[in-house]
């Protein structure tokens, strides 16, 4: 059977990138229609993981071979663990600030890998290095100007823990049950020495503070703003308390991470073609079914771990972050479709155009997601905001149709 990607070229890449761009960009919305549900962020990696792996077979529909290699197993190394540290950014950094972030820095990771040491061919190596600065410079502003709270201050400002009177721990715990009376409710985040039986509830997203001696010095009730500032400046220590960072700066961390480790996610297809001759679209199998494998790997190192302290298989399973299906079962297999297109298409852009160019050009996705997140989410506020953003947006554009006219291309299926 002969492959309807035979005989495509670059033009197949740049319009694979750009639906890539358009996939990626909108994957986190049925998420984010959902914010009311507390999920654990490998969780919602594990739903993008699967709905990658169950639509990868769809390849077979389109001529290609089930083919296999173990660079498959090496791309999901770098991808479920890279991105699982994204959601995470996403979560305590917010989602414009670790989008931002990663994308630039993949581009970074993509210019090097495809250009210096994969020797990619351009037309103007110069002409190519300032086309990769002008689009991360779009990216970076993109990202500055997507921040919801460059104009929420005076929200916030009176959003205050002065909004809510002292109340007693007696007041409103009963029989080891805790009912908060008004509106919104705030959280129990701590036991109290006089109330060790009450179980608080932990976000699994979130980290609590380690710091000596402060386990009982938290506030107990915080307004929905003074809880998410408190949360994200919060201390978290490491290490043994060796590295203390705030939960913003892990979130920051977590996008680094996603950007530098899972950004390099499709280096392994470079390898799979020198070694097999595999196009990018027969690499999908390898590369969805080494994400699996990694995937259910990790979910058993957290098992192993739980039981390790448990000493019980019961205990462990129920210590195992919830998968929410009710809730969020049709959204994140809905993101995880959309995911696994633009991770599709993103293979096929760097199997025509290159590293450098192909991957470089699908972090364009932060454009459909800012556009998302202006006319949709009403996320960003402000005459002033919304022009800066649209001119941060704009030279990125420049900057990826600047970076596509550079590649020289090969010509033939790869």
């Amino acid at each position: 059977m002969v492959s309807v990607l035979e005989g495509c070229s670059e033009g197949c890449g740049i319009a694979a990138a750009l639906l890539a761009v358009l996939s990626w960009g909108t994957f986190g919305v049925p998420i984010k229609c959902n914010v009311d549900v507390e999920v654990n962020f490998f969780v919602m990696q594990s739903y993008k993981t699967l709905v990658c792996f169950l639509t990868s077979w769809f390849v077979i529909f389109l001529g290609e071979p089930v083919r296999w290699t173990p660079w498959g197993i090496v791309s999901g190394l770098f991808w479920v663990p890279g991105a699982a540290c994204g959601i995470y950014g996403i979560r305590n950094a917010g989602v414009a600030v670790a989008i931002g972030t990663w994308s630039s820095i993949q581009v970074i990771t993509s210019c090097i890998f495809g250009i210096i040491i994969f020797q990619e061919k351009v037309k103007d190596p110069v002409q190519t290095l300032i086309a990769i600065a002008i689009l991360t410079f779009g990216l970076l502003g993109m990202s500055r100007y997507s921040d919801p709270s460059i104009d929420s201050s005076s929200v916030a400002a009176t959003n205050t823990i002065s909004e809510y009177q002292p109340v007693s721990i007696s007041d409103i715990v009963s029989d080891g049950v805790a009912t908060i009376p008004f509106p919104p409710a705030p959280r129990i985040l701590k036991r109290t020495p006089s109330n060790p039986d009450v179980v608080p509830k932990v976000i699994p997203f979130e980290l609590e503070s380690t710091n000596p001696g402060d386990s009982f010095s938290e506030p107990l009730l915080l307004s929905p703003s003074e809880d998410k500032d408190h949360r994200k400046d919060r201390m978290v220590s490491l290490l043994g308390g060796r590295i203390s960072m705030t939960q913003r700066q892990l979130g920051m961390l977590g996008a680094v991470v996603n950007g530098a480790w899972g950004g390099l996610n499709l280096i392994p297809l470079h390898f799979a073609q020198r070694d097999s001759g595999m196009s990018g679209a027969s690499y999908l199998i390898s590369y969805a079914t080494g994400s699996m494998i990694v995937c259910i790997g990790i979910w058993f190192l957290m098992f192993f771990y739980h039981y390790r302290h448990h000493n019980s298989v019961s205990e462990a399973i129920e210590q195992l972050p919830a998968w929410h299906v009710k809730e969020l079962g049709l959204p994140g297999m809905l993101a995880g479709l959309f995911y696994s297109v633009g991770n599709f298409c993103s293979i096929l852009a760097v199997a025509y155009l290159g590293q450098g160019v192909g991957f470089s050009f699908c972090q364009g996705q932060l454009l459909i997601s800012g556009l998302w997140g202006v006319f949709y989410f009403k996320e960003i506020q402000g005459r002033d905001t919304i022009t800066k953003w649209f001119a941060s947006a704009s030279i990125t554009i420049v900057g990826i149709i600047w970076l596509s006219a550079q590649h020289e291309g090969s010509g033939g299926h790869r």
